[in-house]
């Protein structure tokens, strides 16, 4: 079997799309949240979206295996 060719951006889409596909909830399923009335509240909201969008990410990202001669080797040299 030969191994299919993909591009880079052929790839970042691939994982946003498989992302976009797992942060997707039915709309009855989650209820919107209060809005925070403290700048507290607003940093602490704000670092839990965060926080469930890397998790989010990370998991969509351990789901894609790439092999190694999809990348080449570069160096950069000053």
């Amino acid at each position: 079997m030969k191994p299919t060719r993909m591009t880079r951006r052929q790839l970042a889409g691939a994982v946003l799309s498989t992302a976009a596909a797992a942060a997707q909830t039915p709309a009855a399923a989650q209820a919107p949240a209060p809005a925070p009335s403290t700048p507290d509240g607003e940093l602490q909201a704000a670092r839990e979206r965060n926080q469930r969008t890397s998790e989010t990410l990370a998991a969509a990202w351990a789901k894609v295996k790439v092999p190694m001669e999809t990348e080449p080797a570069f160096h950069f040299t000053a």
